[in-house]
C-alpha cells in the first residue's frame, strides 16, 4: 500500500500532519494541522489517513467561502467586543459622601452626553479615530483584519463597534439610576451576550474565537491561576497532569476553540479507562489505559481528573467566552467499586497503639519506634494525642501555630484560620478562607497542652507549634503522612487510608456509637452539607461543639494509657 503524503510516525503511533494554505493562516492562528491517529498500526493509520485528507479539504474549501466579513461573524465580534466593554465598565464605584447627589447627576449628564455622541455618529456614519481603534480590537479575535476590508464592510464593522460602545454606556447609566436591578441591552444583538451560555452552539471553524490562546499556552495560564488563587497543592499537580495527558491526545498548537466535542468525549473515554498501577510511572498517558481484564484506576480518582479537565474549560469559558467542549459529557461508573475508606480504630487496636515505644517510652528523638525510657512529650507525641481529641486534618494540625490556641476564653479552643507560616508560605487548608474552631477537649488539658503551647512559644518563637513534623512541598500533611504510615507499619496497625486520617474516622465512628447527631459530628470535624441555611448564623457555637466532644468514649482511660495527668518533673516537651 502506498504511504499517504500526510502519514507521520512518532514512537509507535501514527499521525497526519496538513499544512494549511497561507490565506487562512491568519484567520485560524495555525501553520499546521496534526492529530494523532490511534493507532501503531499501519494498514488502519493509512485507512483513516486518507479519510482524514478527504474531510480536510472539504474544510479548506468551505472556510475560503466563508472568509469574507459575514453578518454572523460580524455579530459575534461585537458580542464579544461588547462582553470586554461591560467587564471593564463593571467597577466598584465610589461616590464622596459629602456631595452625592451631585456627583451622581454629573456622572449621569456626562454619560447621557457620550450616548448622544455616539448617536450621532451611528446616524451620520462620521466614525472618528477612537471609533477605527475600536473596530480593530473587534475584529482582531475573529481574525479579520480592519484594514483590509471593502468600503462597505468597513462601515459595519464600526457601526457594530459603537453600538456596543453605546450599550457599555447604557450599562453605565443604568448602573447609576438603578443599580440594584439587572441590565438588558436594548438593542436585540447584545441580547445573546447577556444570556450567557455561549456553548450552546457549536462554533464554526471559520470564526474562531482568540485563535492566539493555543492549548499548551491557556494550560500555562491556568495552572498558574491556580497557584496565583492558592489553591491546593495536590489540585495543582493532578490539573497539572491531566492537561499534559489532554495535549498528548490534542496538538498543544491547537486554539482551545478548535476544539471539539467529539475530541473531548475521545478524551473522556480515555479517562475512564485509565489502569490501575502506573501511578508514579513515567508513562505516556495511552500506556496508562488498562488492557482487557487488567483493573482499573479507582473511579473516584477517574472521576476527579475528568472533574479538574471540565474545569480548565470552564474557566476559559469564563474569561474568555470560549465555548465549553466537554460540556454535558457524561462521566459515569464506578456503581459496583466498593468506597475505600479508612477504618477507626478499633478498641484493641488503640489500646495497642498507645502501648507502643512513642507513648510508652522511646530510645530517643531520633529513634521513636525503639523501646526506651524517653518520655518526652515532643510534637509527634503531641500530634497523635491532638487527632485523638479533636479530629483535627493532619495538614491542619501540621500548621498550627502557638498564636491559634486560646487558653483564657470561656471555652479554651484553636482556631483553624488563614495566616502566613514562618516558613514564608501562606497557611492551606481545605477551609479556604474560612475560620474553624475546636474545643480543648479537657482531656488535652489534663495531658498539658496549655503548658506545651506556651513553653514552645517561650523557647522557639517564631516557629510552628510543631516543628519537628517536616510539611510537603503541596500537602502540608506529607510530613505528618510520612511519619505515621511508617509508626503504623511497624506495629502492623497499618490498613489502606490509615495513616492520619484513622484519627478522625475514629472519633466520628466513637462518637455515632455514643448517639450523637451527624450534624454534631460534622460541626467538630468541619464538614459541610452545601447548604443554603448552613451559611446563615455562622458556625456552630463552641458550647456545642464541646457537649459534643464531652460524649466521646474511647472505652477506656485513654490519659492513663498516654502516660497520666501533666507532671512538670516527669513530662518534659
Amino acid at each position: 500500500m502506498r504511504r499517504p503524503l500526510h502519514l507521520e510516525r512518532r514512537g509507535a503511533t501514527y499521525y497526519l500532519r496538513f499544512r494549511i494554505p497561507s490565506r487562512l493562516r491568519t484567520a485560524l492562528g495555525n501553520t499546521d494541522f496534526r492529530r494523532s491517529l490511534g493507532t501503531t498500526e499501519y494498514v488502519l493509520a493509512c485507512r483513516r489517513c486518507n479519510a482524514a485528507t478527504a474531510w480536510f479539504e472539504r474544510m479548506t474549501e468551505q472556510l475560503e467561502r466563508m472568509a469574507s466579513l459575514d453578518r454572523n461573524t460580524l455579530e459575534e465580534a461585537a458580542n464579544a467586543y461588547f462582553a470586554k466593554l461591560l467587564r471593564e465598565a463593571d467597577q466598584p464605584r465610589e461616590l464622596p459622601a459629602e456631595n452625592f447627589e451631585v456627583e451622581l447627576a454629573f456622572q449621569i449628564e456626562q454619560t447621557q452626553l457620550e450616548l448622544g455622541f455616539q448617536e450621532a455618529r451611528l446616524k451620520s456614519h462620521d466614525y472618528s479615530s477612537g471609533d477605527r481603534i475600536a473596530a480593530r480590537t473587534m475584529l482582531k479575535p475573529v481574525g479579520v483584519d480592519f484594514d483590509k476590508l471593502d468600503p462597505d464592510a468597513e462601515v459595519a464593522a464600526l457601526s457594530h463597534a459603537v453600538l456596543a460602545a453605546r450599550q457599555q454606556m447604557m450599562f453605565l447609566l443604568h448602573s447609576l439610576r438603578s443599580p440594584a436591578s439587572r441590565f438588558v441591552p436594548d438593542d436585540d444583538l447584545f441580547l445573546a451576550s447577556q444570556a450567557g451560555d455561549v456553548s450552546a452552539a457549536p462554533m464554526s471553524p471559520a470564526r474562531l474565537v482568540r485563535p492566539d490562546l493555543t492549548l499548551e499556552s491557556t494550560a500555562s495560564a491556568y495552572n498558574a491561576y491556580l497557584l496565583r488563587t492558592e489553591r491546593q497543592g495536590s489540585t495543582r499537580d493532578e490539573t497539572a497532569r491531566v492537561l499534559r495527558w489532554l495535549q498528548e491526545e490534542i496538538d498543544p498548537n491547537t486554539p482551545v476553540s478548535a476544539i471539539t466535542h467529539d475530541q473531548m468525549r475521545d478524551f473522556r473515554d480515555c479517562l475512564l479507562g485509565l489502569g490501575a498501577g502506573a501511578q508514579g510511572k513515567k508513562l505516556p498517558f495511552r500506556q496508562r489505559l488498562a488492557l482487557p481484564g487488567q483493573d482499573l484506576l479507582r473511579f473516584v480518582t477517574r472521576q476527579r481528573y475528568w472533574r479538574f479537565t471540565a474545569k480548565f474549560f470552564g474557566w476559559l469559558q469564563a474569561e474568555y467566552r470560549i465555548a465549553n467542549p466537554s460540556k454535558d459529557l457524561l462521566f459515569e461508573g464506578g456503581r459496583n467499586e466498593l468506597r475505600q475508606s479508612p477504618e477507626p480504630f478499633s478498641t484493641g487496636e488503640l489500646k495497642g497503639f498507645l502501648r507502643t515505644p512513642l507513648f510508652l517510652g522511646y530510645r530517643s528523638q531520633n529513634r521513636m519506634l525503639a523501646e526506651g525510657d524517653c518520655l518526652i512529650r515532643n510534637g509527634f507525641w503531641w500530634s497523635a494525642a491532638i487527632m485523638l481529641f479533636s479530629g483535627a486534618r493532619a495538614g491542619d494540625i501540621a500548621q498550627l501555630l502557638p498564636g491559634d490556641f486560646r487558653f483564657d476564653e470561656a471555652v479554651p479552643h484553636f482556631v483553624i484560620q488563614p495566616g502566613r507560616l514562618p516558613e514564608g508560605v501562606p497557611k492551606r487548608s481545605k477551609f479556604g478562607p474560612r475560620t474553624h474552631k475546636i474545643p480543648l477537649h479537657a482531656a488535652l488539658l489534663e495531658l498539658g497542652i496549655r503548658e506545651f503551647v506556651q513553653g514552645r512559644a517561650k523557647r522557639h518563637p517564631g516557629k510552628r507549634l510543631l516543628f519537628e513534623i517536616s510539611l510537603g512541598k503541596n500537602r502540608m500533611s506529607d510530613g505528618m503522612t510520612k511519619f505515621w504510615s511508617k509508626y503504623l507499619h511497624a506495629f502492623g496497625l497499618f490498613k489502606p487510608g490509615r495513616a492520619t486520617h484513622v484519627h478522625r474516622h475514629t472519633l466520628a465512628a466513637r462518637l455515632r456509637a455514643a448517639g450523637v447527631f451527624n450534624e454534631d459530628i460534622g460541626a467538630v470535624l468541619g464538614h459541610s452539607d452545601g447548604s443554603q441555611t448552613e451559611d446563615y448564623g455562622g458556625d456552630q457555637g463552641l458550647e456545642r461543639k464541646l457537649a459534643t466532644l464531652e460524649k466521646l468514649d474511647h472505652g477506656f482511660d485513654v490519659v492513663g494509657a498516654l502516660g497520666g495527668k501533666y507532671d512538670p518533673k516527669k513530662h518534659r516537651f
